[in-house]
């Protein structure tokens, strides 16, 4: 037998085995990057524009056409974050039981339906109605986008990922300012009024989009055919190296891990951070176009007077999110964003009789701010929350609790003589919000140098515990 030489065979170290198995990993999140993220991003942008355009719709007439009294108004804007809470958690054990692949379609195509059904009610008693149905659609949507994103990419890649996706929902609001400008000129076209143009268009497109979502989606990276086996290899194992804790995405609903979610304090925390940032935002999107109006622009201007806010905190969210996610810190920018939102309603307070000029600009700051916290805070979530059921419950939870301020603020009769009111109202949630993340963040610090002090039989105590997700005492909250 000839003999094998071998001499001139390069002997690679483990230094330089290193640098390839990074530069292979970096290949493989951005070809992810390349093929999730565009539509990923565009699924966020149509459910966002059709969450926000009954603002535009009011401005439009629909109140008058269909004679709503101030209260109906009111509720049609209420009753969809009510349904958002109280099936946000339904719809995510629904979606762990099906999986984001499966779950999401269904999702786009029930909205989708019911958004044309709103083009064609004829009053307060059909459009409140489904205004509930529509909340109940979209309730799982967005914390499963952010599932779907933990099932593909490392913790440390999550902030930028959902600060992107996150955009979305902002460049949304900008877009449907512009596209309402355009549907507003719409009224009496085939017999239809602009707002119920405007319904037709967005509910529209979702039924082709629902379909090819279901058959374009996958739930785990063996099941795809974009990737190689080596790619698929490397990602699973880059996946699983990724924590302390071994979650199977097939796995079933823990009832364990649902009771975690009920029993840590850091989730009522992160919880309490988003309700007032969360129903800011809310606030903001109904009730932006109306404001903007009472600072005395035209009926047709409105429209796009208030897409450049949305264009400034399209930019800040993702220069904020891509600092946290660079320097891998979360706590610090969440304040910062809640600090510049709390800046914008201080301004707003304070130069409520001086030019329409400052109030507009005051209420950009308050859009970047709120815009640009929220990602951080759910990438802050998601990367210190960690189990297969206990991670969505933990996020349909914030979410939910998020829905409050969408419901409580639409009822403080958002009108020019009552605004300095809700202002204050807002100030307040804000400064709570701000709070409750510097106590968040302590705790964590806290919790953090406890787990590195456990004595050996405190370590293995806490290490025994069945379905211990992050409670594990190897693992390190992110700050």
């Amino acid at each position: 037998m000839d003999e094998v030489i071998t001499e001139n065979i390069p002997v690679i170290d483990q230094e330089n085995q290193q640098k390839f198995l990074e530069i292979a990993i970096r290949r493989l999140i951005r070809k992810l990057d390349r093929r999730l993220l565009p539509y990923l991003y565009l699924l966020e942008l149509a459910s966002y524009i059709i969450r926000t355009n009954i603002g535009h719709a009011t401005l439009m007439g629909i109140n008058d056409d269909l004679h709503l009294s101030q209260s109906q108004s009111e509720w049609a804007v209420s009753l969809y974050f009510l349904a958002y809470l109280i099936f946000e958690m339904p719809n995510i054990l629904l979606m762990r039981y099906l999986g984001p692949a499966r779950y999401l379609p269904l999702s786009m195509l029930a909205w989708g339906g019911i958004t044309i059904g709103m083009a064609f009610v004829k009053n307060a008693q059909a459009l409140l109605p489904l205004r509930f149905f529509l909340g109940i659609a979209q309730a799982g949507y967005f914390p499963s986008i952010i599932i779907y994103i933990s099932l593909w990419y490392r913790k440390r890649d999550h902030t930028m990922r959902i600060g992107i996706i996150y955009s979305a929902a902002i460049i949304s609001e900008a877009l449907s300012s512009i596209m309402a400008y355009g549907f507003s000129k719409m009224n009496n076209v085939g017999s239809l009024q602009g707002w119920q143009w405007m319904f037709l268009f967005e509910g529209l497109p979702m039924i082709p989009l629902g379909i090819i979502t279901g058959l374009f989606l996958s739930n785990i990276p063996d099941t795809v055919q974009w990737l190689n086996i080596a790619e698929k290899h490397l990602l699973t194992n880059i996946l699983r190296n990724d924590t302390v804790i071994t979650n199977n995405p097939d796995a079933h609903v823990s009832w364990k891990q649902i009771l975690h979610v009920f029993t840590d304090r850091h989730i009522y925390l992160y919880a309490l951070i988003s309700m007032g940032n969360l129903g800011i935002i809310k606030y903001l999107s109904t009730s932006l176009p109306s404001i903007v109006q009472d600072m005395g622009t035209s009926s047709e201007n409105v429209h796009l007077m208030t897409a450049p806010p949305y264009a400034f905190a399209f930019f800040a969210c993702l220069l904020v999110n891509y600092s946290a996610s660079r320097n891998n810190e979360h706590g610090f920018h969440l304040i910062f964003g809640l600090s510049f939102a709390l800046l914008g309603f201080i301004l707003t307070i304070t130069l409520n009789s001086q030019s329409h000029t400052a109030l507009y600009i005051s209420s950009c700051i308050t859009c970047c701010g709120v815009f640009s916290a929220f990602p951080v805070l759910l990438s802050w979530a998601t990367k210190n929350v960690d189990g297969h059921t206990k991670k969505p419950v933990t996020l349909s939870f914030i979410i939910g609790i998020g829905q409050l301020g969408g419901i409580i603020l639409p009822l403080t009769n958002d009108n020019k003589p009552t605004r300095g009111r809700n202002d204050y109202i807002c100030l307040g949630a804000l400064a709570a919000s701000l709070i409750f993340t510097i106590i968040l963040r302590i705790s964590l610090m806290i919790e953090n140098r406890r787990r590195s002090k456990l004595s050996p039989d405190e370590y293995n105590n806490e290490k025994s515990m069945k379905e211990p997700c992050d409670w594990h005492p190897d693992i390190r909250y992110a700050l």
